[in-house]
């Protein structure tokens, strides 16, 4: 009895969902992007391809995941749609953990990404260098599925904490 409260105390339901889902509803051939970290466990629970790895690094790695990353950032879909398409990328899995996550200190992945593209953090105070974008939060407006989303991306599977979207391959 001790061993199943070992085991129960690491089980995540909405994980164990998403991973069945895409073991029964996606190809085998299908490719993923995502955070690193839930990329791994995709990799590992379903063999399925990945666009970006986190065991191993190097400037290209980087690079490509801080264009990968740019589904947190404030971008627009069809900029965020040629970065996915350009890594082959079937289906993204958005985290609300990651999207929404509260900002304390402005170390949140969101605000990196924001600042990295010399725009003002959500609740963070004019910076030299940096300038107030318009263009609404990707992960976050995606979930509304507006026509100028809903054009490229799909939402395919849900549940309280993952949201998976294919990735259109033609612009409708």
């Amino acid at each position: 009895m001790t061993e199943l409260q070992t085991l129960l105390e690491f089980y995540d339901p909405d994980t164990v969902e998403l991973m069945e889902w895409i073991k029964s509803d996606t190809s085998v051939n299908a490719s993923f992007t995502g955070s690193m970290q839930l990329l791994a466990g995709v990799k590992l629970c379903t063999g399925r391809p990945i666009t970006n790895h986190p065991h191993y690094e190097d400037k290209h790695l980087r690079q490509k995941t801080k264009e990968l990353y740019q589904i947190y950032g404030r971008r627009l879909p069809e900029e965020v749609h040629t970065i996915l398409r350009k890594y082959s990328s079937d289906y993204i899995i958005l985290e609300d953990s990651i999207c929404l996550a509260p900002t304390k200190d402005g170390c949140r992945l969101p605000d990196l990404i924001d600042i990295d593209r010399g725009e003002i953090p959500d609740f963070g105070s004019e910076e030299e260098g940096l300038t107030r974008s318009k263009i609404p939060r990707f992960c976050h407006q995606i979930r509304y599925g507006e026509k100028e989303y809903s054009k490229y991306f799909m939402l395919v599977f849900e549940n309280k904490t993952f949201r998976v979207y294919k990735v259109l391959q033609s612009r409708l």
